[in-house]
């Protein structure tokens, strides 16, 4: 199966409210606490970026993220808010994709890294385990050469990107 990865647009919004309110009952057993008019207020750029994965023409997918910036090495970044692929499309690279392609959003505005946590999902964990540093407390960071190379990956084939990510120790590497 095909996916199509791109920035969120205006038209997406709606979609993207049933999709947050998927992912709140799956992770915390209650109802999206936002609203549209509030998520098509503050993304776009205004708080915080959203990227999607289509299949046929339908969203199936999310990642939010934001701009961060780490105090002890003095570089920018963004970190991932949430990441979110509906049920059937889970297991294809779908995550993978978006996280690739999220790298190349960061390094254009400047970062050198990518933060975010790892979840209760083994084929999750097993992807971070791969390719990131996890602390205590599940945050999970890509940097160094490791990010570099996500980048590069970006836009290239599944396959391509699966056999090429980044090893761990990269991480390490300037």
């Amino acid at each position: 199966m095909s996916y199509l990865i791109r920035n969120a647009i205006l038209d997406d919004v709606s979609r993207l409210g049933e999709l947050l309110d998927a992912f709140m009952q799956e992770t915390f057993q209650k109802q999206w606490g936002g609203n549209i008019q509030q998520l098509q207020q503050d993304s776009f750029g205004r708080e915080f970026q959203i990227i999607v994965a289509e299949s046929s023409q339908e969203i199936i997918a999310f990642l939010a993220w934001i701009s961060s910036y780490d105090l002890h090495h003095c570089i920018k970044g963004g970190e991932i808010i949430d990441l979110f692929v509906c049920p059937a499309h889970r297991n294809r690279g779908v995550a993978t994709l978006l996280i690739a392609a999220v790298a190349v959003e960061i390094e254009k505005a400047g970062g050198k890294y990518i933060k975010g946590q790892a979840v209760n999902n083994p084929a999750a964990q097993r992807l971070y385990q791969r390719c990131a540093r996890c602390f205590p407390g599940a945050d999970c960071y890509v940097s160094g050469r490791a990010f570099r190379r996500l980048v590069e990956l970006s836009g290239q084939s599944l396959r391509s990107i699966v056999n090429n990510l980044p090893q761990s120790a990269w991480n390490y590497e300037p």
